[in-house]
């Protein structure tokens, strides 16, 4: 807290601060341009590399893919109020803020003197009072926070403490107002902070106390700043002392608490011994889950969140903001349906919130009438644009209950001037893209128009300004498609000096544009891909991909029906050059976090482990595996799947969607999970053909003639199975649970057809029994050593099971599956299986 009005040498600690420079709050010193000393002091956040919040904020449903989206993170992205940290006032001070001590502030000499209170040092031979012991000063805090600031430049936080100690015995200050008094007490509970006797900060807790009982008046930031430093010094039990000891008098309030709840939710250390879930729960009584878990959620922590949400319940916490927890109860439902949700949650997940009493009167009475209609034969008034706008602008009725009595109604589409009136009343673009979301999922789209892609555009750029400004303009939405009015609109704006409609114009004209570049780059795709032209393919999408351009759902659609076209149905594989054709086209793909059906990428593995292409098939599981593990997407934390590769329950609410590419699910669910990826694509069916067909070398295999010795040589029998047994521990040790009974089920039944006592009667086992070359206790080391371990059972038990076992057996699936509420599969818990030997 130097401020001092000339520059004074550097003056190194007396003793290491106990804390990481990242971490700690300590002052530094500057001298201003102007001659004007100053002090600051830094805070520690923490720092994530990536944003924490999607372009559309926690209002709008972050989790779908749209093609518009599927660049979104190179969108300019703003992060929800809810989920900034808060940054406190800065606190560099002048010198005019001491008044009549500022020229103390230069003289050193007498500065070491006066803050000698005990007289042990310079002030021993001083045979005046002290400044702060005169009655005039008892009360003046400039005066302290003078030497305060020489304490701080010479000792550090010791000179914190020494001060402290001065002020402990005299009781003379209490004044918490201005800058100048926030720092003061800021800088002596860091002193006591870091102090290593416990007793100081005991004291400066007994002093506000006495502040508060005495004045009337709270310590600045004193629950804050003890209890952040306590859990980033990971203190588990001083925590919730101080948390007992603080809160009847220095609560801070709930949206203090839950900035620190937040600040702290993602160090796991706090979560060992239950500290922070603890803290929540001596707290008063505060709302965190609408706050939380979509924090959580959104950083792709969904198994904290998760646990998190329980807590919340059983404490009565529930959603009261539902367009933000919306994605997170979403994929409850769909990977953990198991876990029951509150009343509440399950109202957060749907739309229409519950309606008052005059409300449901007004929709029954508007159902009636139209009944009454048809009995009748009164004709009912056909829905139009104007009266769908002024349906929407009433401010009589919610939008929920207008947007759902739009939907009893049968109507599937409003126009542009309605959209204008929901717009006008949702505020802001994230609660504007939410409604759209609403509609659409309530199966009612915007008709197609320059005028609604121009409002899109805006909302999603979370272009506020310019967003009202259209909403509130003059110009009729049909403006927006006549470019030659546009024209004419844009010279008479300039003429005039209209710069609000010329910049609505011209940015219109920009939107447009790149309307027009998207459907001209997409048409191309279509050309270059019907004729088949894998560079041309690739080189379009390297460009889309460069230019932020979206790839239509109707030409992502149209790649994957055509590998179905492509696949040879009766043969079971792709051949050659539509395999690495439709491959290549599936990384680019990839790269853009467009989402590829899974069956088409077992599609593409499986006709690999058909042809014995097992170099290539090793090269493309570890991407997979890679990708729906640890490799960052576009949204740091998650991973995109496509529609059809999520739960059912999650489909039924997005069966209203139009265009919707895919979603995105967090990287962080359990590989175990039944739902999981990687559970479906490395599946019983495609495990078994990895390791049968590594067994098996069929003639001119991997696209090549047979002609090659040293290419025969190497793909030999006992090659191929060490590399397919090697991929699958591979695999597993990235992170891919492997039922490892399968494993060894799999394998032996290959030895069976090859050392059986019963000859094969199935081609392929016997193309197995005829590349054998090796005996069967070879055959065993070679396998128990590619797999790192004991895979197979000892070679007596082996030989045994295979004099038993007929070939083809299959392993008892007849035993029905029970699944956990954690999504994985009963009586199989760690992925070892039983009978496994590792």
């Amino acid at each position: 807290m130097r401020l001092a009005s000339r520059v004074l040498r550097d003056v190194q600690l007396k003793r290491p601060v106990p804390h990481s420079p990242a971490s700690r709050l300590s002052p530094c010193f500057r001298l201003d341009a102007d001659g004007i000393g100053r002090a600051t002091v830094r805070a520690s956040y923490g720092r994530r590399s990536f944003s924490v919040s999607s372009p559309l904020g926690f209002g709008a449903d972050y989790d779908l893919i749209y093609p518009e989206l599927s660049h979104m993170s190179k969108a300019p992205v703003t992060t929800h109020a809810a989920s900034r940290q808060t940054i406190p006032r800065s606190l560099v001070q002048e010198t005019k803020h001491f008044h009549k001590w500022t020229a103390l502030l230069s003289d050193p000499a007498r500065l070491a003197v006066e803050s000698d209170f005990f007289r042990q040092g310079p002030a021993k031979e001083w045979g005046s009072r002290l400044l702060v012991d005169k009655f005039e000063n008892r009360e003046d805090l400039a005066l302290w926070s003078c030497l305060l600031d020489y304490q701080m430049r010479i000792h550090g936080h010791a000179g914190a403490v020494h001060v402290w100690k001065a002020l402990w015995g005299r009781k003379a200050l209490y004044d918490v107002e201005g800058p100048l008094a926030e720092m003061f007490w800021r800088v002596l509970l860091e002193g006591a902070l870091m102090s290593d006797d416990p007793s100081i900060l005991e004291g400066v807790w007994v002093y506000s106390e006495w502040m508060y009982d005495m004045h009337r008046v709270k310590w600045p930031q004193l629950y804050t700043t003890v209890i952040k430093h306590l859990l980033r010094t990971h203190q588990h039990q001083e925590v919730l002392r101080w948390q007992l000891r603080l809160t009847p008098n220095f609560y801070p309030g709930p949206d203090e608490f839950s900035s620190i709840i937040r600040e702290f939710a993602l160090d796991k250390e706090l979560y060992r011994f239950d500290t922070l879930p603890s803290l929540y729960k001596a707290s008063p009584r505060v709302n965190l889950y609408a706050t939380l878990l979509p924090y959580l959620f959104n950083l792709g922590e969904s198994m904290l969140a998760r646990e998190w949400r329980r807590i919340f319940v059983r404490r009565g916490d529930v959603p009261l903001a539902p367009a933000s927890v919306r994605p997170f109860l979403r994929f409850m439902t769909g990977y953990y349906p198991n876990d029951t949700l509150a009343p509440e949650e399950l109202a957060a997940l749907k739309f229409t919130k519950e309606l008052s009493q005059d409300e449901k009167l007004d929709l029954s009475r508007e159902f009636m009438n139209r009944v009454h209609g048809r009995t009748f034969g009164i004709t009912v008034k056909n829905y139009t644009d104007r009266i769908g706008a002024k349906w929407f602008a009433s401010s009589w009725v919610s939008l929920d209950v207008a947007i759902s009595t739009i939907s009893s109604l049968g109507i599937e589409k409003i126009g542009p001037l309605s959209l204008q009136a929901i717009a006008l009343r949702s505020g802001t673009p994230e609660n504007l893209l939410s409604r759209i979301t609403q509609l659409r999922e309530h199966g009612i789209s915007v008709i197609e128009s320059s005028y609604f892609q121009f409002v899109i555009y805006l909302a999603r750029q979370n272009d506020s300004k310019l967003l009202d400004d259209l909403l509130r303009s003059d110009l009729h939405p049909d403006v927006f498609d006549d470019l030659k009015l546009q024209t004419q609109l844009v010279d008479s704006a300039t003429n005039t000096l209209d710069w609000r409609i010329h910049r609505l114009l011209l940015v219109a004209r920009l939107v447009a544009f790149e309307r027009s570049a998207r459907e001209v780059a997409n048409s191309v795709l279509r050309l270059r891909f019907r004729q088949r032209n894998q560079g041309g393919v690739l080189q379009i999408l390297e460009d889309m991909k460069a230019r932020n351009t979206p790839l239509n759902f109707e030409e992502a659609n149209h790649i994957y029906e055509s590998l179905i076209e492509d696949y040879n149905h009766s043969q079971r594989v792709l051949t050659s050059q539509p395999a690495s054709f439709y491959l290549s086209i599936f990384r680019q793909l990839k790269s853009m976090d467009v989402p590829v059906p899974l069956s088409h990428w077992k599609l593409i593995m499986l006709s690999m482990a058909r042809r014995g292409r097992l170099e290539d098939l090793e090269r493309l599981c570890v991407e997979l595996v890679d990708m729906f593990l640890s490799v960052p997407s576009l949204r740091p934390g998650f991973v995109s799947v496509h529609l059809c590769d999520i739960p059912e329950s999650m489909k039924d609410p997005l069966s209203g969607v139009e265009n919707l590419l895919g979603v995105y699910i967090p990287q962080d669910i359990p590989t175990k999970h039944s739902h999981h990826p990687l559970r479906e694509l490395f599946n019983s069916k495609v495990i078994t053909a990895m390791i049968e067909h590594a067994f098996i070398i069929h003639p001119g295999q991997g696209f090549r003639t047979t002609h090659d010795t040293q290419f025969r040589e190497g793909h030999s029998q006992a090659l191929q199975i060490r590399k397919a047994i090697r991929l699958l521990r591979a695999l597993h040790e990235r992170g891919m649970w492997l039922r490892f009974r399968k494993v060894e089920f799999v394998v032996t039944n290959c030895l069976v057809s090859i050392f059986g006592p019963t000859p094969p009667m199935d081609t392929s086992q016997r193309l197995m029994r005829a590349n054998n070359t090796l005996p069967l206790r070879e055959m065993k080391a070679l396998i128990d050593k590619a797999w790192g371990g004991k895979l197979l059972p000892p070679l007596p038990q082996l030989i045994n099971v295979i004099n038993k076992r007929a070939p083809g057996a299959t392993l008892d699936s007849r035993k029905r599956r029970v699944w956990n509420e954690d999504g994985q599969e009963d009586g199989d818990p760690s992925g070892d299986g039983a009978g496994s030997h590792v």
